[in-house]
């Protein structure tokens, strides 16, 4: 559910199913983590910031964050020149289904479009490396 791309590899080999069961089970898993992250990420982003500022130590300073990486300048000029089409494409295999649908939720409002695109993009990408692994 969170890495999908070690997830179906390591699915196959534990179980050598056949395509179909292969393909189902990766895209239940997948979407499950779809909705996980998209429905629940504005409390997981709550809890997260509550249990970082209860922490009994202090971290050490944070150095000046850097504003552009060559990730982040592939995500604008991916956001920008594809939208959501393009996260949802990305996001099971080169972002990570977390990353990607935190980020499709955030900047794409309309939830219920955000899990349709990630949703086809998962059981697209599972047909993709299901049939890889089984034939």
């Amino acid at each position: 559910m969170v890495k999908f791309v070690v997830g179906v590899p390591a699915l196959y080999a534990a179980t050598k199913w056949e395509f179909l069961p292969m393909f189902l089970f990766s895209t239940l898993a997948g979407s499950c983590g779809v909705i996980a992250f998209l429905f629940f990420e504005r409390g997981l982003m709550n809890f997260w910031t509550a249990v970082k500022h209860k922490l009994p130590f202090k971290s050490k300073p944070e150095a000046p964050k850097r504003r552009f990486t060559k990730r982040s300048r592939m995500l604008v000029k991916i956001i920008n020149s594809y939208g959501l089409p393009g996260i949802a494409l990305i996001t099971p295999t080169i972002i990570s289904i977390p990353v990607g649908t935190i980020l499709a939720g955030r900047l794409f409002h309309n939830h219920k479009r955000v899990f349709l695109f990630l949703t086809i993009s998962v059981a697209m990408w599972s047909a993709i490396l299901s049939s890889l692994l089984v034939f």
